[in-house]
């Protein structure tokens, strides 16, 4: 909306040529007005020397070239002609002239501009109906004075408003049409960035689980008895071995640029993640290593939000791969169970042999998933040796959750 500035609905220099135009035809209308003697207005004197009146044309056209470009100078310029103008007897060109320096004003002036006139106009012809009644004392005459006056400036200032308010509407529609199209766009990013945050989040669980299987197994056939027998086989081992550590090498680094922001918190309802009653098959999967899981679901199917099933699955899935990873061999308990509101999920492994009690630096991210995943329920998670046993202790709450059940 045009609100404190001028009016625009031309490129900046559309008005170059066509108001030096207007001004040189209306000049020429006039002044072929003024020698067939077709130009005075009621009765005045008829001495005044056309070449006086054709001077005071002159410098009322040359202010309508301005006025476009400067609506406010060249009205208040042609009102001193038309004062001048006035004095000596009014006349038509004068006058026609006087109505498009109004009209442009209020066309192309600003907002301040535009009311000005306007309200400029209303007090002149009041007291141009005053000045005719106290001069000729005829209320009739001088109504008839202050209608006419009315009608010859009304109309180009109706005529302004309704352009400039068509335009005003026009240019509000273009700004509603460009803050569209920054919301698509913000949206589009919105969208972006919650795929690339999910992303990040969901390829540390999946992908990460499956390379650090493939690397405690070829660890474990590479300790086996009689692993150095077959040269050729024993390469492949640590083929597999060491292309298994450089991709969560290089996951790893994917990560930190996929997580360029916070993920959205609002699950997708058509999605249908993973929930806890698919945890043996995890479970499974760690025990195939060689590794002992006790494991101890003692929640009903059904009983939990689905995004707090989901997230205790994903919360328990990352703790029995760093347990595998950072103790292969050694014992697990896994218990996961309902108290009143909060769901508390404990994993516990000891420590192995010449292991440090903090977590290496590969399996931070796991960590910061499962302290993510828990706070977007508002939940806790703490990790963190004691007495030799590795401890990931969740406390999900259940009731401030939400979700389909």
């Amino acid at each position: 909306m045009c609100c404190d500035g001028p009016v625009l609905t031309r490129r900046p220099h559309a008005g170059r040529w066509s108001d030096p135009l207007i001004a040189a035809g209306t000049f020429g209308i006039g002044v072929v007005l003024y020698l067939v003697g077709l130009y005075q207005l009621g009765t005045g004197p008829t001495d005044v020397a056309l070449g006086l009146r054709i001077g005071l044309l002159a410098l009322m056209c040359v202010a309508d070239v301005f006025r476009r470009a400067h609506p406010a100078a060249a009205l208040a310029a042609g009102s001193v002609v038309f004062a001048a103008d006035l004095a000596l007897g009014p006349t038509i060109p004068i006058w026609l002239v006087l109505t498009d320096l109004v009209y442009a004003a209020v066309r192309y002036g600003s907002a301040r501009v535009s009311r000005a006139v306007c309200y400029l106009t209303a007090v002149a012809v009041a007291a141009l109906a005053t000045v005719v009644y106290v001069a000729e004392e005829d209320i009739r005459f001088a109504a008839g004075a202050g209608l006419v006056t009315a009608l010859f400036f009304g109309t180009p200032v109706w005529w302004g408003l309704a352009i400039r308010r068509q335009t005003e509407i026009a240019a509000a529609e273009r700004e509603r049409a460009r803050a569209q199209e920054v919301l698509a766009e913000l949206d589009r990013e919105a969208a972006v960035t919650h795929e690339r945050a999910t992303m990040a989040r969901d390829l540390h669980d999946v992908i990460a689980s499956h390379l650090s299987a493939i690397a405690i197994h070829s660890e474990a056939a590479l300790s086996a008895d009689g692993a150095y027998s077959d040269p050729a086989l024993h390469t492949v081992l640590k083929a597999i071995r060491s292309s298994s550590v450089a991709g969560l090498s290089e996951m790893k680094s994917m990560i930190e640029l996929l997580r360029a922001t916070d993920p959205d918190t609002t699950p997708d309802p058509r999605a249908a993640p993973p929930r806890l009653v698919e945890l043996p098959v995890v479970v499974d999967a760690a025990r195939a290593t060689g590794s002992t899981v006790d494991a101890r679901v003692e929640v009903d199917a059904g009983a939990l939000p689905s995004i707090v099933d989901h997230t205790a699955y994903r919360i328990a899935q990352e703790a029995l791969t760093n347990a595998l990873k950072h103790a292969p061999g050694e014992p697990i308990d896994v218990s996961i169970r309902l108290c009143e509101n909060t769901l508390h999920l404990d994993v516990r492994n000891p420590l192995a042999p010449g292991r440090p009690s903090a977590p290496e630096s590969t399996g931070a991210h796991g960590l910061a998933n499962m302290r993510h995943r828990a706070g977007l329920l508002g939940g806790t998670l703490h990790a963190g040796a004691t007495d030799r046993t590795w401890r990931v202790s969740a406390r999900l709450p259940v009731t401030t959750a939400g979700g389909d059940r």
